[in-house]
């Protein structure tokens, strides 16, 4: 699926994108996949991907194709397999190389996204790791009942866990202010 005239001959580039926690494709105009990295790969897999024409997500490219600004990023959601992702779409190059056009397709897992918020929240506001697993789960969207069913303690305890974590933030923020 790689491009002998796009990544190859930059192994930089490519092991950056290949290194991504988001997956990345690159594609042409017409929409034929030229790179992919293994994130990418998987949800072509997933999603039957051949052509990027054959899938909704071309929707959103035709879109950005018809903006005259090329530092545009289109956004969208979608949920494969339980997972949701935020789907980005720009061009890969500017105006002037606009002959030999790319466009580049992230897909930004929510659920790792939403991880990686509540990990920076617990170090920020100091939070114990059972507040830190309380936290992470609450910012998940779960319940307190979910999140007490789920680490095996009382609907009180998550509420006296979520109000010391609302006290921590709060003290963070007065400080930061």
């Amino acid at each position: 699926m790689k491009s002998s005239t796009l990544i190859p001959e930059n192994k930089m580039f490519s092991s950056i994108l290949e290194s991504l926690l988001d997956a990345v494709l690159i594609a042409d105009v017409q929409g034929a996949l030229l790179y992919t990295n293994l994130s990418a790969q998987k949800i072509c897999r997933q999603l039957n991907i051949v052509n990027l024409q054959t899938h909704a997500i071309w929707s959103i490219c035709e879109l950005l194709k018809s903006q005259i600004d090329r530092a545009l990023i289109l956004e969208s959601d979608l949920t494969i397999a339980q997972t949701h992702y935020r789907i980005r779409v720009q061009w890969l190059n500017s105006i002037e190389e606009a002959q030999d056009s790319r466009l580049i397709v992230r897909f930004e897992n929510q659920q790792h996204s939403i991880r990686c918020t509540a990990v920076l929240d617990a170090q920020y506001f100091r939070l114990t790791p059972r507040e830190s697993e309380v936290w992470d789960l609450r910012n998940q969207g779960r319940s307190r009942r979910e999140i007490a069913d789920q680490l095996y303690i009382s609907i009180d305890t998550v509420k006296k866990h979520l109000a010391n974590i609302q006290m921590k933030r709060q003290t963070y923020l007065e400080a930061s202010n």
